[in-house]
């Protein structure tokens, strides 16, 4: 896999990061809000409310009153009953109003391995391709009694001392970052880590870095974020990308009309669609059934399966090709993981008050500055986002000014002083 340069904004009420490749482009984007609490990673003794077992899943709550949703194996134990307290692992966010996903029993999970508490074997993924050179490299590798560990199809290509400074480091930050709690009561075990090291596990070979509000990264996460919430995505060849989504998948269509075939060829078209389809599964959070309704054109459509499979393989979130349905699309899952970047942006009023405060935070500081908003976004600011204006560390004069219009945008005034 692809290094990574891991660039994070940290600004009053939310943090964005930027994955960067070693090309300078931006192939991931979490934003992370203040106000909303990120469980992905995070380890939980829960409560078990109910048991569906014609679903494989079952409803628990967390200390807190969070309600989740726990996926189970099949023919799990009789002691996953309604009223047991349960290990579980936080692994995907709420979407269209469904609860936090989990998982049973604590994973502390990277981009190449699982680390996993309270076991004891050394396995391999089931999709490694050299399952042989997998299973030596597995041998290889040391693990503490009382922890397995699952080794990834991420790891092919990494030496086997960087796995083992994996290892070392999450056993360490288990051991020290666990509570102890009373197993028979709903408690947070373990946070995650905090967001450097929650962003270094989800890419390998990471370097972390934090940027200024404003500055040549910050620009490229805003550009980016900008882009990847609107439908179009334009091709060097002339064609393009639309990418939309129902509440049931995501759909992707290979628009080729206004390609110049005669210079690019249906070869030049589908291999540059095959690097953005991954990098636009990757950016915008894409996961569940993807659809992608590809231009018939012979061989052409065959290289572009195995071009778009090659893409896919950097993806941390293990994206699976499924094949052909019979209506001529080619279908993808993508196991849900962090809120996809559209629901994240869907709070316009949230996102526009955050997008103030960062033009304040770029202001002198201990020099009041004035915001003009609308009410909705005064509103949030005063409730939800009164603790990013705290942070915000200088004093900040709000101004109701701007129409209760979705598109309004927060804007500095400066208020110039009267002279004689």
């Amino acid at each position: 896999m692809m290094p990574y340069n891991i660039f994070a904004e940290i600004a009053p009420g939310q943090t964005r990061v930027g994955f960067f490749d070693r090309a300078g482009i931006i192939q991931h984007v979490w934003l992370c809000r203040d106000d909303q609490p990120d469980l992905i990673g995070s380890v939980h003794q829960a409560r078990i409310e109910q048991v569906f077992a014609s679903q494989n899943r079952a409803q628990g709550r967390l200390a807190d009153g969070t309600v989740i949703s726990i996926r189970l194996q099949k023919n799990q134990p009789s002691a996953i009953a309604a009223g047991a307290v349960v290990v579980v692992t936080i692994v995907a966010a709420p979407r269209h109003g469904k609860a936090w996903q989990a998982v049973l029993d604590a994973r502390l999970v990277t981009a190449t391995l699982v680390l996993l508490p309270g076991q004891s074997s050394i396995t391999i993924s089931r999709r490694c391709g050299d399952a042989a050179a997998m299973r030596a490299l597995a041998a290889d590798l040391q693990v503490p009694d009382g922890f397995g560990v699952i080794v990834r199809r991420q790891a092919t290509g990494i030496a086997r001392a960087q796995l083992q400074a994996s290892i070392d480091d999450l056993v360490t930050d288990w051991q020290a970052s666990r509570a102890s709690c009373d197993p028979a009561m709903p408690a947070r075990l373990y946070d995650g880590g905090d967001l450097s090291q929650r962003a270094c596990r989800f890419v390998p070979r990471a370097s972390y870095h934090k940027c200024n509000i404003g500055d040549a990264q910050s620009a490229l996460i805003d550009a980016a974020i900008s882009a990847a919430i609107q439908p179009e995505v334009k091709l060097p060849s002339g064609g393009r990308l639309w990418c939309q989504r129902t509440h049931a998948l995501w759909a992707i269509d290979i628009d080729g009309a206004g390609a110049d075939i005669q210079k690019y060829g249906f070869d030049g078209l589908f291999g540059e669609a095959a690097v953005e389809i991954a990098r636009q599964i990757r950016l915008r959070g894409m996961s569940g059934p993807i659809l992608i309704d590809v231009p018939r054109a012979g061989l052409a459509n065959k290289k572009f399966r195995s071009q778009l499979q090659n893409c896919l393989d950097d993806d941390p979130q293990n994206p699976e090709i499924l094949g052909m349905t019979r209506g001529g699309m080619l279908e993808l899952s993508r196991p849900h993981g962090r809120a996809a970047l559209d629901d994240m942006m869907a709070d316009d009023v949230a996102q526009a008050a955050l997008a103030g405060l960062r033009l304040a935070a770029m202001r002198p500081a201990f020099k009041p500055v004035h915001l003009a908003v609308n009410a909705a976004m005064a509103g949030w600011l005063a409730g939800a986002g009164k603790a990013a204006v705290s942070a915000l560390n200088r004093p900040l004069e709000i101004e109701i000014c701007l129409d209760d219009d979705q598109a309004a945008v927060a804007y500095i005034i400066d208020k110039v002083a009267a002279t004689h």
